[in-house]
């Protein structure tokens, strides 16, 4: 082969660089193409993943422009609105929905988005359906560029049910406020009325004070002169001739006058006794032996005793001494068995039996009759200041009275058993 001459050479070498470069822009080309073609079908993935989550989101999405008329909406925004289809919606404004008292809320969007150019912006506002059904929204719009201009991609949450537990929350928080003013007001009304009650109570108890300090005094001063009295009767019982005794109405009167007084004396020393338990320190404890002071109490009712043929029996379990005033357990020893005495059933002779006995350290004490005894209205009544329970049997109510207040006083008690007709039972028991 002859040798090419060197300008064929750099011809053909010229022509080989231009082809090479021509095959080097068509690969260009063809990947730029390819590239293209990867690219519009990303996008169009992404359109279609797009415009499946759009459709089938639960939460309400619709594009709108500026004038927040309606360019695209999803079904969950036409079902909020109450509109059976998305494409109902399309040229529509939002607007045409807005309950009128927050129509304000969509120019405020409006503004922040199209006017100042917020990334975002976010409310909460009601909506009104065609049928009239109210609906509250969280509403969050966001621009995005277009080529018609920039446009809102609004997001639609419905909140109703939120709202509606909020309102009554509101509600109940309010009744709550007013519920607590009510309150502290009556709770000032109370405080009031517990100071004037205090003030009156404590007028009270210093008139309680000084009534059972003239009560005490009265009985008290009342001993002597009823004891003159008797005395005096006595001496003219003594000094009356004996024609004058003889006179018809002259004895049964002087035996009155001395029963009179009598009864007289014992309602006063009862008195006295009621009035000293609100002065116990006037009354010191002492060691008290029982069967001394229920024999004190025989020989002074023994004329009761007499009279009706009636028994005390006394059975005492141990030592039966403790430490109390011994008058007041002279005082409620001597009433309960007088009870006993005065309120025996007319078709038998009384007995009353005491017994005593130690338990948890206490002294138990019971007194059992056999007389009328009581029924349960009765009972419940026993205990009163002045209450008689049989009238036909003469009595002061003091009694029983004294006998729960000496013993309430010093932390001890008493009750009652008993039966109509049949008797009843006593039980004091002594702090000892």
């Amino acid at each position: 082969m002859p040798a090419l001459l060197p300008s064929a050479y750099q011809a053909l070498e010229a022509q080989l660089q231009a082809a090479q470069a021509e095959v080097a822009r068509l690969q260009a080309e063809r990947n730029q193409h390819a590239a293209e073609h990867a690219e519009a079908e990303r996008y169009r993935i992404s359109q279609v993943r797009f415009r499946t989550v759009f459709e089938h989101s639960p939460l309400g999405h619709k594009i709108i422009d500026a004038d927040l008329t309606i360019r695209q909406a999803n079904a969950a925004v036409a079902a909020l609105l109450g509109i059976a289809s998305p494409l109902e919606l399309v040229g529509r404004a939002i607007r045409e929905f807005a309950h009128p008292d927050y129509a304000a809320d969509w120019s405020r969007l409006q503004d922040a988005l199209w006017a100042h150019h917020l990334p975002w912006f976010g409310l909460e506002t009601c909506l009104v359906r065609p049928d009239g059904g109210l609906v509250w929204c969280r509403v969050t719009s966001v621009l995005f560029p277009d080529e018609q201009g920039e446009l809102g991609y609004t997001t639609l949450e419905d909140i109703s049910a939120r709202r509606t537990l909020e309102a009554q929350v509101q509600l109940y928080t309010q009744a709550l406020e007013d519920a607590n003013e009510d309150l502290a007001a009556s709770n000032e009304e109370l405080r009031v009325l517990n100071e004037e009650l205090q003030e009156a109570n404590a007028a009270l108890g210093q008139l309680n004070t000084e009534l059972d300090t003239f009560v005490y005094a009265a009985a008290h001063d009342l001993r002597l002169p009823v004891a003159n009295l008797q005395g005096l009767v006595q001496a003219l019982l003594e000094q009356l001739p004996p024609e004058a005794r003889q006179a018809e109405l002259v004895e049964p009167i002087l035996t009155m006058m001395q029963e009179s007084m009598t009864r007289f004396r014992h309602t006063l020393d009862r008195l006295a006794d009621f009035g000293a338990t609100r002065q116990p320190a006037d009354l010191p404890r002492e060691s008290v032996n029982l069967a001394t002071v229920l024999e004190e109490v025989r020989q002074e009712l023994a004329a009761q005793l007499a009279a009706t043929g009636g028994q005390l029996v006394v059975e005492l379990v141990g030592h039966a001494s403790f430490w109390f005033a011994a008058k007041h357990v002279h005082s409620v020893m001597l009433n309960l068995v007088s009870n006993a005495l005065k309120y025996h059933h007319p078709d038998r002779p009384p007995v009353v039996r005491v017994r005593s006995y130690r338990e948890a350290g206490r002294v138990v004490v019971s007194v059992h009759d056999n007389g009328l005894g009581l029924s349960d209205t009765q009972q419940r009544q026993l205990f009163g200041l002045f209450k008689r329970l049989h009238p036909h049997i003469e009595g002061t109510g003091v009694g029983l009275y004294l006998v729960k207040k000496i013993l309430d006083q010093a932390g001890g008690s008493i009750r009652v058993e008993s039966e109509l007709g049949r008797g009843s039972r006593f039980t004091a028991i002594f702090p000892a």
